[in-house]
């Protein structure tokens, strides 16, 4: 009993100097983020595009390798300590952490999946923000079926020609680098990643703008022509760029999201709670009447659990458990619904000001959280997994159950 009270002790002081450390970071991009006013970030959506000096900047504080091995210049964080700096970078602006989570989620499957070569050419590099990544899976005729690859890699003398289309890549207007799925061979199952610098021959870039949200993400369409793809640009081995590479990263890229809501939520909330306390209608602040408590009691419920989803995900990824991957896709799920429904409350207590950018952040907030439902796997391909995944799960606490009633009758 003693040793096991001992291991809870420790367990607590892990999360405890976990939250700590956290709770610095989060004062360094506090800090960082200051720099730049509501003005500045309106001014990015005007231009379609996070300016590249914002982005070095973060280069700069070594935020770009937050997942990254201090062994590669970066800093080493927990899942944890980097669903803070999304959350943290959220409330700025979602278009810069979208520049962010693709950056990651091409620099985490380099540091999974490549070799050592491999990592040491680029991580440094994406680390320090010399290179920016991003990540290419979307094409035309398919988005949440990724089994349904039209981009062909075909083999060469010289390795492999990449032809076809990617669409609605975050950041593919500025990245220095792409990773890039494709099918290899005759069947959808047979899929390669691989590393495409933008510089590539045979790679045009097709600028996508005036998007109703994440506006200044540098959207853009990859078309590849005979684009020559050499052996040590091809990340892991033939059949894993799909079920493995693609699902790893793409759960990475799901925590990033789930924790950018969280973050958006804490803005709308502390947005909400200022306002309604200067507004006043019937000689009181609306802050006072029912319905306005309802709506910031609502809003302050489905932050706090999705704060709490967001961290059990972090935590068990932190533990290499392997439920992590469950508990990330209900983080996503959840907090995405959470931050769609939390801004409609925004807005409406906002009201007729809460429409317009005089408002500051609400009306940009309005558009951006949409698309949260939408990227790094939609909301119905959420309810989908969790269904099938968590059946199971279930299943078994109806058979311990029924086990237990039989045993005592």
């Amino acid at each position: 009993m003693l040793q096991a009270e001992r291991q809870g002790v420790k367990a607590d002081e892990a999360v405890s100097n976990a939250v700590s450390n956290a709770v610095s970071l989060e004062e360094r991009i506090a800090a960082f983020m200051a720099a730049f006013s509501v003005d500045d970030v309106e001014s990015w959506e005007h231009q379609n595009g996070v300016p590249r000096s914002v982005m070095d900047r973060l280069g700069r504080q070594g935020l770009l390798g937050a997942m990254i091995s201090k062994d590669y210049g970066g800093l080493e964080q927990s899942a944890f300590q980097y669903g803070v700096l999304c959350s943290e970078i959220a409330q700025m602006s979602m278009s810069l952490l979208s520049m962010l989570t693709v950056h990651s989620m091409a620099s985490e499957g380099i540091r999974q999946w490549g070799t050592d070569e491999q990592r040491a050419h680029w991580l440094p590099q994406l680390a320090s923000g010399a290179l920016h990544g991003a990540f290419a899976l979307t094409e035309t005729a398919f988005g949440s079926e990724a089994t349904g690859l039209e981009t062909r890699l075909t083999p060469t003398s010289e390795g492999y020609h990449l032809n076809g289309e990617k669409q609605w890549i975050s950041y593919a207007q500025c990245a220095d680098v792409f990773l890039v799925f494709a099918q290899s061979g005759d069947t959808s199952t047979e899929s390669l990643a691989c590393l495409i610098p933008a510089s590539s021959p045979g790679l045009s870039i097709e600028p996508v703008d005036d998007m109703m949200g994440f506006k200044a993400s540098h959207l853009g369409q990859l078309h590849f022509n005979d684009c020559l793809v050499t052996p040590d640009r091809i990340l892991g081995k033939a059949g894993m760029g799909i079920p493995y590479i693609a699902s790893s990263v793409l759960d990475l890229g799901r925590l990033s999201i789930a924790w950018g809501c969280v973050g958006a939520m804490a803005a709308l909330i502390a947005d909400s709670v200022d306002y309604s306390s200067q507004r006043q209608q019937f000689g009181q602040p609306i802050a006072e009447h029912q319905l306005i408590q309802r709506m910031l009691a609502n809003m302050i419920t489905q932050y706090k659990a999705s704060h709490a989803l967001c961290t059990r995900a972090a935590q068990l990824r932190d533990a290499s458990d392997p439920r992590a991957v469950m508990e990330t896709t209900v983080a996503k799920y959840f907090a995405s619904t959470a931050s769609v429904a939390a801004v409609n409350d925004a807005l409406q207590i906002h009201g007729a000001r809460g429409f317009s950018k005089s408002a500051g952040r609400i009306e940009r907030f309005y558009r951006d959280l949409k698309v949260t439902e939408i990227i790094e796997g939609s909301s119905e391909m959420q309810q989908i997994m969790i269904a099938q995944n968590g059946a199971g799960e279930f299943r078994r606490l109806g058979k311990n159950y029924r086990r237990k009633l039989q045993a005592h009758s």
